[in-house]
């Protein structure tokens, strides 16, 4: 029993229209979400932006990380820091096994320790 051409592509709309099958895009929080965090950042080998943060009382947020933190990795991987910037979520419906999805100009790993991400715009070392 074949399946119509129409119910086919109708699918396929309908799948393009949902974001299936694409990379998702990332949740913005509101102005009010700005964070700022303090803890030990980890750096994950080999990921595009994606690093994390570990909170002195265990929280964990993943960070979207800028290109010039990931040329460093040795001058902050394992370190005390503060990082910055706007709290940013998941896309919803994430197809499990995803890679990666974008957030404003970063592209980051569809998994981590959190669901929250800090897109970092500042951080020191402490």
């Amino acid at each position: 029993m074949s399946v119509p051409i129409r119910w086919c592509v109708a699918v396929c709309v309908l799948a393009l229209a949902n974001g299936w099958g694409a990379p998702g895009r990332a949740q913005e929080a509101s102005a009010e979400d700005q964070i700022e965090a303090t803890g030990v950042m980890e750096i994950i080998p080999g990921g595009r932006t994606l690093g994390s943060i570990r909170l002195d009382d265990g929280r964990c947020f993943d960070l979207a990380l800028p290109g010039g933190v990931l040329k460093q990795p040795r001058r902050w991987d394992g370190k005390r820091v503060v990082v910055s910037g706007p709290l940013m979520y998941r896309p919803q419906g994430l197809i499990e096994g995803m890679m990666w999805f974008d957030i404003k100009d970063r592209k980051v790993e569809g998994f981590g320790c959190s669901e929250s991400i800090i897109y970092v715009e500042g951080i020191r070392r402490l």
